[in-house]
């Protein structure tokens, strides 16, 4: 059955011990677990995301344990078991018996595994690739900008600062500004951008009239045709 291709694995018998099987050498494995260690809920991790963002996220979680040096341990490596599903579940339960005797061993193996699921570094230059729409508000641009900005480890301010003045549309006041009175902290950038965008919102409803359709504005009385001003 093993040799033809497609058929499926025939089902395996469990040994009569097998419930003792355990990734984690006797220190860890044989350590009972308090009452007080469950397990964080979580989203489960299938070995499609980034896991170090799983690994950091399962740390947080598991930091209101009151436990502390091997106890502690102890329940960092049985606990993460049930925060896997799908291909990580399997590759968690494959591993060799004993194989795993700390919980930075477990975080090891673990990013060796999913390694090809690590999202690339962002770069403070790839914010050059954000630029504002043609009808989009600067509040919209800037927090498109500060999703990707907050993302970056060790952003560069200078760079940060040159790509949002770069993606604003040349022709606006706040591009003038900038490129007059170079600024050299992200805050004074904001400042100047929070002034363009109170004056953007304060003038919204009106071009929303100005741009709205003359047969509806006549409907509401705020648009006088040429017929109705000659009467």
């Amino acid at each position: 059955m093993y040799r033809i291709p497609g058929v499926a694995r025939p089902l395996e018998k469990a040994a009569r011990d097998s419930y003792a099987d355990s990734p984690f050498v006797d220190d860890i494995a044989l350590i009972g677990v308090p009452k007080g260690c469950v397990t964080p809920t979580m989203t489960l991790y299938d070995g499609t995301t980034d896991p170090l963002d799983h690994i950091n996220h399962y740390k947080q979680k598991m930091m209101v344990i009151n436990a502390t040096g091997s106890l502690k341990e102890a329940c960092m490596c049985k606990g993460f078991g049930s925060t896997l599903s799908g291909a990580a579940l399997q590759w968690f339960v494959g591993l060799p018996n004993k194989s795993i005797s700390s919980f930075a061993d477990l975080v090891n193996a673990f990013n060796q595994q999913f390694a090809s699921s690590r999202k690339p570094e962002k770069k403070t230059s790839d914010l050059y690739r954000i630029v504002q729409g043609f009808e989009e508000s600067t509040r919209d641009y800037l927090n498109r900008l500060n999703k990707e900005k907050v993302a970056i480890p060790r952003c560069d301010i200078a760079t940060s600062i040159q790509a949002f003045r770069r993606g604003l549309h040349q022709d606006s006041d706040l591009y003038k500004d900038l490129t007059k009175h170079p600024c050299t902290t992200f805050e004074e950038v904001l400042t100047k951008a929070i002034a363009v965008m109170r004056l953007e919102e304060d003038f919204a409803p009106i071009r929303g009239i100005y741009d709205s359709d003359p047969v509806s504005l006549q409907e509401k009385g705020l648009f006088a045709t040429d017929q109705s001003v000659a009467k």
